[in-house]
């Protein structure tokens, strides 16, 4: 046999079921490498053969079969027993028997598998080559799904059974004739035809799953979703909802890379009934309904940076009656950033949308929002660290107070440990506030100037000398920690009554604040005189992982007047003790408890308690959350507190798990809030999920009531959400 059929030989069997250039490159004298047992070449017959591990290499294309010949007259390859063919893409082609012709254009393959580089499988009884582009199966099955390692003879999870599977290697499409979706072997959907995109597509224009079905807010209806690639770096997804009761809505969502940042808009339009009120006080108009959500990020260079984000609904009801967004509070705003080192600075414009139901409060337009910080170097400046903070704040408003406020802060921090372990830290700070206030709205003593504007200038000085002594052991395989803590802070009083409090109304005292130097939220409100804050702090920390800790603290004043409103457990000289308990012994308990308890009485002024107990098989959570007595800015207790929720969850096999919760509000004139069930079956290759869930809130232009739906996750074709039935299912519940 001379080298040239060798090469021509080799070359058309790496053609086979490949792309048909490549086979022409290796005919035109590509370098081929051939091994075998024996190579025979019959001269009457001009067939050579190749038998015996025969393994042909061409790049990174790899052909194995147990005998490989090529005819010279009929210009027909074949190869027998065991054949594969690793492409460079990582797929591997297996089949007992392929026959390739007329220029390796037309080809013909017996019992053809085919494994994808993720697993996946395409099978056939027969398949064969068209025109150098088409490859079609007989008789086909795709799955993703793993075998099953005790019989494998087993359906898979799911796949698609065809009478023929075409895929399309210009197009890059796969097409599929009287198709079957099985799921465990049983039959669940058909259609005459049915594709979709060959693996390496990453994306492309079409529809994507669509969704629907009843419910007592809009009816029938039917949500349909049109994906189009504009470019690769670009994105438009058109929806359209259809429903009885309210027409038609269109949305969409648009997305753009750039090479400095990205660009993410999305929004809906509809023309219909708008209900607002309950009862006989109820009424309905037809309107214009829409939101616009939107973002973007961009970066001018290594250190600046802008953006913007817009929430933007044109009533209260629009976004959970489409289920879009369940925010109460929407908040649209533009920012310029700049980062150095240590060094900070942005200016930020805030706008925000109130959807809370009986909130009549006119939230303010903030414009600017400028802050700036620096941090020096550890030891920079009398062995500590100095910081310099600076703000610039405006709020508009049509009718209420506007303010404007211009505030800078210099601090310097050392910290000191002693050869015994005390570790004691000294803090200081002086800050200036310069206010100009329109419009001003108080309740406080002067509440008899309300509606006057004014100018007000304020310097804070305050100091703080911070000591705990850590005392650690170690038992066995435990280390055990007790660390007391003392501090004193010292500042003049301030009379803050012609101050408008617009960022340290809601006061929530607990142990994470107890030793900072202001427990007011935010800077309206200072904290000023003098106090001592003590505590103790304790733990128990197991090697492996599991461990126990106890906090617990309060503050004594030495002035009787102070800013804090009462029932925050900060309004008397000695403030409420608040402390917290976690232990965590192991995977399968968690438990936290958090408390506030009268500093006179040592009734319980707040609690939460949170926990998860059990193992996966069937695990308990649950989480309580008491506070006693709302308290507004001017004093007026509102009422209690008090929410508990509870949830089940079991992991009783392999894949499948069932949870089921319920949240309800125990204060007086409260009830249920929320129920949910979810029963979700999970493996390598598919999801699902049968949800159930009923809302107790009534909301103006909405019904309470349950929805149940499924969803399902194949892998590689995409999310299936079933028509969601909805409204009064189970008997409607008081609403609350």
């Amino acid at each position: 046999m001379t080298s040239p059929r060798r090469i021509l030989g080799a070359a058309a069997l790496l053609g086979l079921l490949a792309d048909p250039a490549m086979a022409q490159t290796a005919q035109d004298g590509q370098p081929v490498l051939l091994s075998a047992d024996s190579l025979d070449y019959n001269e009457d017959l001009g067939i050579v053969t190749a038998r015996g591990h025969v393994e042909l290499a061409q790049g990174s294309r790899i052909l194995l079969a147990d005998t490989v010949s090529y005819s010279e007259k009929t210009n027909v390859v074949t190869a027998t027993g065991n054949v594969s063919l690793l492409e460079p893409s990582g797929e591997v082609v297996f089949a007992d028997y392929v026959e390739l012709t007329d220029d390796m254009r037309q080809g013909f393959v017996d019992k053809v598998r085919l494994l994808m580089t993720d697993n996946s499988r395409l099978a056939g009884a027969q398949g064969e080559r068209v025109d150098g582009r088409y490859t079609r199966i007989e008789r086909g099955v795709y799955s993703p799904c793993e075998l099953c390692k005790e019989d494998p003879t087993q359906p898979p999870i799911w796949q698609i059974r065809a009478a023929r599977v075409t895929h399309d290697q210009e197009s890059r499409d796969v097409y599929y004739r009287d198709a079957v979706l099985e799921i465990a072997g049983i039959p669940v959907a058909y259609t005459p035809f049915f594709a979709h995109p060959d693996p390496t597509v990453e994306r492309r224009s079409g529809f994507l799953a669509p969704g629907g079905g009843f419910g007592s807010d809009l009816g029938t209806f039917a949500r349909l979703y049109y994906f189009f690639d504009i470019t690769p770096s670009q994105d438009f997804t058109l929806e359209m909802t259809p429903s009885t009761e309210d027409g038609l809505l269109l949305g969409g969502e648009y997305r753009q890379r750039f090479t400095n940042g990205s660009l993410r808009l999305s929004g809906s339009a509809t023309y219909a009934d708008l209900t607002e009120g309950f009862g006989e006080e109820q009424r309905s108009e037809k309107k214009f309904r829409g939101h616009l959500f939107g973002s973007g990020r961009f970066n001018i260079d290594n250190e600046w940076r802008w953006g913007f984000d817009v929430q933007r609904v044109t009533d209260s009801s629009h976004l959970r009656r489409y289920d879009y967004s369940d925010e109460d509070l929407l908040t649209s705003r533009g920012f310029l950033e700049w980062f150095r080192a240590r060094d900070y600075f942005s200016v930020n414009a805030y706008s925000f949308q109130d959807l809370r139901p009986g909130n009549e409060e006119e939230e303010p337009l903030v414009m600017p929002l400028a802050t700036y910080g620096a941090l020096g170097e550890p030891g920079a400046f009398l062995g500590g660290t100095w910081s310099l903070d600076g703000n610039l704040l405006a709020l508009w408003r049509n009718d209420g107070t506007d303010t404007r406020r211009a505030s800078s802060e210099v601090g310097w921090r050392r910290d000191f440990v002693a050869p015994i372990g005390l570790v004691t830290s000294v803090t200081g700070s002086l800050r200036g506030d310069a206010y100009w206030i329109g419009d001003l709205r108080t309740t406080g003593a002067n509440s008899a100037d309300a509606g006057s504007d004014s100018t007000e200038l304020r310097l804070f000085p305050q100091g703080q000398v911070t000591m705990s002594l850590p005392l650690v052991r170690q038992a066995g395989t435990v280390q055990q920690l007790i660390e007391p803590i003392l501090a004193f802070t010292a500042a003049p009083k301030l009379d803050s009554d012609d101050v408008p409090n617009e960022d340290s109304q809601d006061i929530e005292f607990d142990h994470t604040n107890l030793f900072l130097t202001s427990r007011f939220p935010g800077v309206d409100r200072l904290e000023g005189g003098q106090r001592v804050t003590y505590g103790l702090r304790a733990g128990f920390y197991g090697f492996g992982g599991g461990s126990s800790t106890l906090f617990l603290g309060q503050s004594y004043r030495l002035q009787r007047d102070n800013d804090f409103p009462a029932g925050s457990g900060l309004e008397g000289r000695q403030s409420d003790i608040v402390g917290r308990i976690e232990v965590t012994p192991s995977p399968w308990l968690d438990f936290s408890y958090g408390f506030r308890l009268d500093s006179e009485t040592l009734d319980q002024r707040r609690h939460d308690v949170f926990g998860v107990v059990g193992p996966p098989e069937f695990r308990v959570s649950g989480s309580y959350i008491y506070l006693d007595r709302l308290t507004l800015e001017d004093g007026t207790a509102t009422r209690n507190r008090e929410e508990l929720t509870l949830g089940v969850n079991s992991a009783f096999s392999e894949n499948w798990s069932v949870g089921v919760s319920h949240r309800r509000d125990l204060a007086t004139g409260g009830g249920a809030v929320s129920s949910g069930m979810m029963l979700t079956y999970q493996d390598e290759c598919m999801t699902f999920q049968l949800i159930g869930e009923r809302d107790f809130t009534r909301r103006s232009g909405l019904d309470t009531g349950d929805k149940v739906y499924f969803r399902l996750v194949f892998k590689n074709l995409g999310e299936f959400l079933s028509p969601a039935l909805s409204g009064d299912v189970f008997g409607q519940g008081q609403g609350s």
